[in-house]
């Protein structure tokens, strides 16, 4: 995407600028596109939050004033910052927190990185800058009050400096009754708690061995029960609609589906969160253009 038109003359030479952002202050450019307004997800290419103007002194550049003034609409604290919240697109986990200021948020909608100002250095850090685990950012979010943010993003890696996928693996209840935080465990939703009790179960068959398996277990141990049932469930499905059944019938039908679906993804070693990155790929092309596509892959 090319850069927006100036409308500013050049404005700043300072280290800021050079890094690619300006100071506090300085208005920024605007963000929107053409995209913006459809509905669902849509493919987004980095914006740039500054450009260079040709044959102007090094460092300057020119902006024009429509993200500074969406810059100005959030309410910075006493010290010029906000809490920043790092969120899978994909799972919905909570990543990290930190703080962001103008110059953060600025740089994280010119290079779709997730960037943060570090209060004991008093200087910008882009997460992954040491580790190279980015967080690759999809979309921001203000809350109501326009105090706070969400970068909505891909993680390439861990994110915690321990090396566990988030920041957030430690229960309050679990310390409470003096167990040991888990790195492995995450703020999960229904869905990846699910995964992770399947995932567990398929450990269980190694660890443990003998004894009176659970269903799960006996669903990872036979393919031929596990495809039959996930067929037989699919049928249970279709008959809500074909016998117009009520919704809790058909809700109901649909967890049975995909808890069993779920048990094969566990079989064939993928992820729930490998899936919905793929649905999330499709939402920005037309069915007709995603099932070209793969018959050519």
């Amino acid at each position: 995407m090319a850069a927006a038109a100036p409308t500013h003359a050049p404005v700043c030479s300072s280290s800021a600028c050079r890094a690619g952002i300006c100071s506090s202050g300085t208005p920024f450019p605007s963000f929107r596109s053409a995209e913006a307004s459809a509905p669902g997800w849509r493919r987004r290419e980095p914006y740039p939050a500054v450009s260079v103007v040709p044959g102007s002194a090094p460092g300057a550049v020119a902006v024009d004033t429509e993200v500074d003034t969406l810059l100005d609409s959030v309410k910075w604290d006493s010290k010029g910052l906000a809490v920043a919240i790092a969120q899978n697109v994909d799972t919905g986990a909570i990543l990290m927190q930190g703080f962001a200021n103008k110059e953060a948020l600025a740089k994280t909608i010119s290079t779709r990185k997730a960037t943060f100002f570090s209060r004991s250095r008093s200087s910008l850090w882009t997460k992954g800058e040491t580790s190279m685990n980015f967080i690759n950012v999809h979309d921001i979010f203000l809350d109501c009050d326009h105090d706070s943010i969400i970068y909505l993003g891909k993680p390439d890696g861990p994110t915690c400096h321990t090396g566990a996928e988030t920041c957030y693996y430690t229960s309050v209840y679990d310390a409470l009754q003096s167990s040991k935080p888990n790195e492995g465990r995450q703020v999960m939703t229904t869905l990846y708690s699910l995964e992770d009790t399947i995932s567990r179960r398929q450990e269980e068959i190694v660890t443990e061995g003998g004894g009176k398996p659970s269903w799960t277990k006996k669903l990872l141990l036979d393919n031929q029960l596990l495809c039959s049932k996930i067929r037989e469930e699919a049928g249970e499905l279709i008959q809500t609609l074909l016998e117009n059944e009520d919704q809790s019938r058909a809700a109901s039908e649909m967890a049975d589906l995909l808890y069993h679906a779920m048990v094969l993804l566990r079989v064939k070693d993928v992820k729930m969160e490998e899936v919905l990155e793929i649905l999330r790929k499709r939402f920005s092309q037309s069915g007709i253009e995603e099932k070209a596509s793969r018959n050519k892959s």
